[in-house]
Formats: C-alpha cells, structure tokens, sequence
C-alpha cells in the first residue's frame, strides 16, 4: 500500500495537535500567563495571546517529533525508490537504451 502525501501530514499534525493540547493544559496548570516574563520584562498581553502563542509553540515542537518519527520509519524500499539508471539494466534488456548487445 503506497503512502500519500496527505496521509503522512496527517500522520504527523494530528497526533501534534492532540499532544500540544495536552502539554498546553499541564503547562498552564503550573504556570500563571500574567507572571510570565520574557528577557526579564513582564509581558504587557492578555492571556489569551499567550495561551494561543503557547499552543502554536507545543504543537510545532509535537510536530516536529513526529514529522522525525515518520521520516525514520520510511522502509529501504521507500527510502531507495527510484528507477533504475540506464546502466543498472543488464546488458541485452530491452529497458537498457544502449548497449543491447549481448556479445
């Protein structure tokens, strides 16, 4: 069965989404958004910004978890699929564009 594309964004960015969502809630449960400070200075947002800006920041480090994930699991067969070269033909094959002669 061949992988899409699509599959495999899928593969990658729903079970991101679903961990981010998860790590959002643990980490906001500890810490308070108005006592966050960034390079020392208090952040002068809302909560809700941070509680976005926080999940967009847990769902691309889940992302890239995963996208890692799914690129180490590719088989040999999908990593080395290509089509032969002209000279990995052996000598008489009618795929083989030159040198068709067996002699």
């Amino acid at each position: 069965m061949e992988k899409t594309l699509a599959q495999r964004v899928l593969w990658v960015l729903w079970p991101a989404f679903l961990v981010a969502g998860v790590a959002e809630l643990v980490f906001f449960a500890a810490i308070d958004p108005d006592e966050l400070h960034l390079l020392g200075a208090a952040l002068d947002v809302g909560r809700m910004p941070i509680y976005t800006l926080g999940f967009v920041f847990f769902w691309a480090i889940c992302a890239a978890a995963s996208a890692l994930t799914v690129f180490l699991r590719q088989s040999p067969f999908e990593v080395n699929r290509r089509p032969p070269e002209n000279e990995d033909w052996p000598p008489g094959s009618p795929r083989r564009t030159s040198g068709n002669d067996v002699s």
